[in-house]
């Protein structure tokens, strides 16, 4: 009787025994998946940095080579207005989202020494869907500056569109391979609007661009860059390879957005 007893508690405990191991397997293999991916996230972000790094050092460089009759000035982002001259129409540059602001500064600077006051907001995590309301607060802070136009880039097109009504100093909008959010309809407007995007884009979704054309005034100019690309209204590598510099491409893009500063009244 005490012999029976003992061979049933022992194949009582089999089967926790059983259980503790599978689930010593499954935690290990749990942990492998973990390591796995941080061992992945840490390649990508330390890749990511080494770009960022050099794209940092391109800019810091065009800073020093070209903005001697500028001033640039950091604050939640960068303000970047010529010093010869207080300027009274301002541009207003929506990054496209997971860019740093400081990769618009050479376009910037192209701009402002032209007379215009331009401000690239810094949103919260790169993410200009999380800040569109933010030219408000810019046109309220820059009180200097009568005449407005909202440049986005990617994503910052489509968070900028939502808002480009919102206030009266606001006269213009440029595109920079984008298009209006759905819902933001600016056919009616009275903006003046400009849509650029690179004939080698490779990342704007050109079934979108198109259909969301009808959200645009009539009058809006599209202007293709001619072997331009998504990336290059910008100083960053996240498309395929253009076959003009980002300098050409940002030359290009300038004389259009100029072109617009000069119409608005």
């Amino acid at each position: 009787m005490g012999r029976r007893s003992q061979s049933t508690s022992r194949r009582n405990r089999t089967p926790k025994k059983r259980k503790k191991h599978s689930i010593k397997a499954l935690l290990s293999i749990i942990l492998l998946i973990l390591f796995g991916v941080w061992f992945m996230i840490e390649i990508v972000e330390s890749e990511a940095t080494s770009v960022a790094k050099v794209e940092n050092e391109e800019v810091d460089q065009i800073i020093q080579a070209e903005g001697a009759d500028l001033d640039i000035i950091e604050d939640n982002g960068y303000i970047i207005k010529p010093n010869f001259r207080e300027p009274t129409k301002g541009i207003i540059i929506y990054a496209n989202g997971g860019v740093s602001p400081k990769s618009y500064i050479p376009l910037s600077i192209i701009l402002a020494k032209k007379g215009y006051q331009v401000v690239i907001p810094e949103f919260l995590f790169n993410s200009p869907n999380i800040g569109s309301n933010t030219m408000n607060t810019i046109i309220k802070d820059n009180d200097n500056i009568q005449l407005w136009t909202v440049v986005g880039h990617g994503r910052g097109g489509e968070a900028m569109s939502v808002n480009l009504k919102a206030d009266e100093k606001i006269k213009g909008a440029v595109f920079l391979a984008s298009y209006p959010s759905e819902g933001a309809d600016l056919s009616k407007s009275g903006l003046k609007v400009a849509s650029i995007k690179g004939t080698l884009d490779k990342t704007l979704d050109l079934e979108l661009y198109e259909d969301r054309k009808k959200q645009l005034p009539e009058n809006t100019m599209f202007v293709q860059i001619e072997n331009g690309n998504f990336s290059y209204f910008a100083n960053y590598e996240n498309d395929t390879m253009a076959e003009i510099s980002k300098l050409e491409q940002q030359i290009q893009t300038s004389v259009q957005i100029l072109n617009l500063m000069d119409q608005i009244k």
